[in-house]
């Protein structure tokens, strides 16, 4: 395992997280820390089939919160992401 930043861009959801459904998880309770502190906990991935993206198996709603207040802001930056083997 491998810890690092990744941009928020390269980042997608995947089937196998947990929280994976078609609507956006709800986020209202995490949202306030997040604009206040960042994200502390970081998101596992893993490579996804494209050079450079990577899928988020665990930590959806840090995602979603993430990306909310990128569109808030304009930008955000990068995210901690845990990065584990493409077939763990």
């Amino acid at each position: 395992m491998k810890l690092d930043h990744i941009d928020l861009k390269k980042l997608k959801t995947t089937s196998v997280n947990m929280r994976h459904s078609a609507k956006a998880p709800d986020v209202s309770d995490i949202l306030p820390s997040i604009r206040t502190r960042g994200i502390l906990v970081p998101l596992i991935v893993r490579p996804n089939c494209d050079a450079g993206t990577f899928e988020v198996v665990a930590g959806e709603r840090r995602l979603t919160a993430a990306q909310i207040i990128a569109e808030e802001a304009g930008e955000i930056e990068p995210l901690p992401c845990a990065i584990i083997d493409k077939g763990d």
